[in-house]
């Protein structure tokens, strides 16, 4: 299978320079040019490329304040950025090190120098890019674990705040998993833990970017974006019929069937009075009020 080529943004406000490096560089990858910073923070959200090659001295903004912008903004924060000047002087090389710039390219250029430190970022970038996937994601689901549902949580009540919408949570929980344990053994215990977490994140599509992540040995948890609580009852009522319905079978073909309990909420946050902490207390709430009432039911928190 063919390695799809990565993206390179050079940004340079001299045409000549910007022809040099499309011309070191556009055998091996796909390139993107900017003449000056703001262009380069518009295509760089735009595009989202993998690197950026980005002169320091430009008119309007310089090198050191567009890369300033660029991790101010959550689509460019993290795209790897070497800066290309002209410049000898003591002390800009740490200058740009410290805003968090990855590497420099001096003028005028050595193409092969050029090759090496873009295909050796670029590199170093993709090894990191999977360690840090594979450190959010859980093993035994292959859902994202709840470190990757911390982070985006985050992002998505910031964006929920910014856009005036609601966000919706459902927690979920296994009933009496630690008897199914003792019963089945911690093998079918898994495999059944595998075919919850598959029905539950086969209803985690209300909207585009809703999902459901592991929370806990035996739970779970929703995003569900833009919904209101009445939506998000009805999801939680969905996957609890849908989860009590299913037919588990162990390794020795018995025939089981599992029951959970759902908490569910809802809020606004450019307008109510909630933070994320206390919106997750909340619905950690609602599903221990769930178990206590019996279990195998939905409880929305009011």
């Amino acid at each position: 299978m063919k390695r799809k080529k990565s993206t390179v943004l050079v940004v340079d406000d001299s045409p000549s320079s910007r022809n040099h490096l499309m011309q070191i560089l556009q055998n091996d990858y796909i390139m993107l040019v900017a003449s000056g910073g703001v262009e380069c923070i518009q295509v760089a959200k735009a595009a989202k490329p993998d690197i950026i090659l980005l002169d320091i001295v430009m008119p309007q903004m310089n090198g050191y304040e567009v890369l300033a912008a660029l991790r101010e903004m959550r689509e460019t924060k993290d795209i790897p950025v070497i800066f290309i000047t002209g410049l000898d002087q003591e002390g800009e090389e740490e200058k740009g090190l410290k805003l968090g710039a990855s590497d420099y390219i001096t003028k005028p250029y050595n193409p092969v120098i050029v090759r090496l430190r873009v295909r050796n970022l670029l590199q170093i970038t993709e090894q990191m890019r999977t360690i840090n996937e594979l450190s959010m994601v859980d093993v035994t689901t292959k859902l994202p674990n709840r470190q990757y549902f911390d982070k985006r949580l985050s992002e998505e009540w910031q964006r929920a705040e910014n856009e005036n919408r609601q966000l919706g949570i459902l927690m979920i929980e296994i009933d009496t998993l630690r008897s199914y344990n003792t019963i089945y053994g911690y093998r079918n215990g898994d495999a059944m833990i595998i075919r919850v977490s598959e029905i539950i994140s086969s209803y985690a599509n209300v909207n585009p970017g809703d999902f459901a992540a592991r929370w806990a040995y035996g739970g779970f948890v929703v995003l569900l974006l833009n919904v209101a609580i009445g939506e998000c009852n009805t999801v939680g009522e969905n996957i609890r019929k849908a989860i009590g319905d299913a037919v588990i079978e162990t390794s020795g073909g018995e025939e089981t069937r599992v029951t959970i309990s759902v908490g569910a909420n809802s809020v606004s946050p450019a307008s109510d009075d909630c933070s994320i902490e206390k919106f997750i207390a909340n619905v950690d709430s609602a599903l221990y009020l769930a178990k206590e009432l019996g279990r195998n039911q939905v409880v929305v928190h009011s």
